[in-house]
C-alpha cells in the first residue's frame, strides 16, 4: 500500500496567519487609539467645571507665598481648547481666547506682556498633526490677538523681537521687526530625514538647537549647528532648555506613572531623574522652566497618556524644594496642557 506524507503547508499557513493576526493586534492596541483620537478626539471633549476649590486656593497661596507670577496654558474645559491665564498671588483665572478652533502651545514674551500661541486651521486638529496651524500673538495689555505667521507651529521666543518656529517641516527664525526669515534646519533632507517636533534654541547660544525628530533620526537630540553634529539624549520627547543654557529637560517613558522628567548637560549625555512626582499624578508631560530657573510648570495625569484629551492637570514646583511640595494649579476633568510661566519682577 502506498503511503503519502502529510504536507506541512496547511499547518505553516495557519501558523503564519496566526502570526499576522497577533501582529495586527499588537499594532492596533498600540497605535489604534492614537490614530482614532487624532481624527475624532473632539468627540471626547465636553465643558466641565474648572473652578479651584477654596481650600486648595488657600493651600496654593501658602505654598507660593511671596511669588508674583503668571501661568498660561491650553485647556478644553469649555468643550474646546482655549488659552487660560492664572495670576499669583491673586489666584485669579482668565480665559484669554474665544475661538471654535484649537488654541494651544502658549509662550510668554521675555517681558511677559505678550503670548505666542498656535491655532488650528479647522475646528479639530490633533497636536500630532504638525502642519494645519497658524501662529498668533496675543497682547495682555490690549487683549487683542494678531495673526503672526500663517502655516507655523511650535513658536519659541529667542529675544524680544525674534522667534523660532516650525513650518513645512523646516525650522525657521523670524525677526518680527523686519519680517526677515532664516531657515536653519530642513527635516526633509539628510541627515535628518524625519518629521521635526518642538524645535527650541539654547537661550544662550543659537548654535545649539534642541528638537525631537520622528523618522531616520528618532528621539530627542541637540544639533550643534557650527559642527553639524547631532547628540542623542534618548527615546523621549519634549526636550527643553534650562534658561541659562546649562542643561536640558525631557520626558521619557519610565518612572512611577509611566513617565518621568530627565535632565542632562546639553554637551554630553549624563541623564538623571529631575522630577518623578510621588502620588497619583505621576504621568508627567509638557515641562517648562521659568526664566529665572527656579520654578517648573508641567502637566500630569493619573496615568492616561493621550495628550489631546487625557485629564492632565497643571502643577507648579520650586525646584529647590522636595518634589512632594509641588502644588496643583488646575482642578477639572478637562485636558490642561502646555503651560508656561512668567515671574513678575520685584515691585
Amino acid at each position: 500500500m502506498l503511503k503519502f506524507k502529510k504536507r506541512p503547508g496547511k499547518k505553516i499557513f495557519l501558523l503564519g496567519a496566526l502570526g499576522v493576526v497577533l501582529l495586527l493586534g499588537v499594532f492596533g492596541y498600540h497605535f489604534g487609539p492614537r490614530y482614532f483620537f487624532r481624527y475624532y478626539g473632539y468627540l471626547f471633549l465636553d465643558g466641565v467645571d474648572g473652578h479651584m476649590p477654596s481650600v486648595e486656593i488657600e493651600t496654593l497661596k501658602q505654598k507660593t507665598r511671596g511669588l508674583r507670577a503668571k501661568i498660561v496654558w491650553s485647556s478644553s474645559r469649555t468643550g474646546n481648547h482655549e488659552i487660560f491665564l492664572l495670576t499669583l498671588p491673586e489666584v485669579k483665572t482668565y480665559q484669554l481666547t474665544h475661538h471654535p478652533h484649537v488654541d494651544f502651545f502658549p509662550r510668554f514674551s521675555p517681558d511677559g506682556e505678550k503670548i505666542l500661541f498656535v491655532r488650528s486651521r479647522k475646528p479639530w486638529v490633533s497636536q500630532r498633526e504638525p502642519d494645519p496651524w497658524d501662529i498668533y500673538l496675543f497682547s495682555l495689555t490690549t487683549r487683542q490677538e494678531t495673526l503672526l505667521i500663517p502655516g507655523g507651529n511650535f513658536p519659541q521666543w529667542i529675544s524680544a523681537d525674534t522667534i523660532s518656529f516650525l513650518r513645512n517641516n523646516q525650522v525657521l527664525i523670524k525677526n518680527l521687526s523686519t519680517g526677515r526669515e532664516e531657515m536653519v534646519l530642513d527635516g526633509k533632507l539628510e541627515p535628518v530625514s524625519a518629521f521635526i517636533g518642538m524645535p527650541e534654541f539654547s537661550p544662550r547660544d543659537k548654535r545649539f538647537l534642541a528638537f525631537e525628530p520622528r523618522g531616520k533620526l528618532h528621539g530627542v537630540f541637540i544639533l550643534d549647528r557650527s559642527r553639524g553634529t547631532f547628540l542623542k539624549f534618548g527615546p523621549g520627547c519634549q526636550l527643553t532648555w534650562f534658561p541659562n543654557g546649562s542643561g536640558v529637560l525631557w520626558i521619557e517613558g519610565s518612572g512611577r506613572g509611566g513617565t518621568q522628567i530627565l535632565t542632562s548637560s546639553p554637551f554630553q549625555v549624563d541623564k538623571k531623574t529631575f522630577m518623578d512626582l510621588p502620588g497619583a499624578y505621576s504621568h508627567e508631560y509638557f515641562p517648562r522652566l521659568s526664566r529665572d530657573g527656579n520654578w517648573l510648570v508641567w502637566g500630569a495625569s493619573a496615568g492616561d497618556h493621550e495628550p489631546d484629551i487625557a485629564d492632565y492637570e497643571i502643577f507648579l514646583w520650586n525646584i529647590h524644594r522636595p518634589p512632594s511640595e509641588a502644588v496643583r494649579l488646575t482642578y477639572s476633568k478637562a485636558n490642561d496642557r502646555w503651560p508656561d510661566i512668567f515671574i513678575e519682577p520685584a515691585p
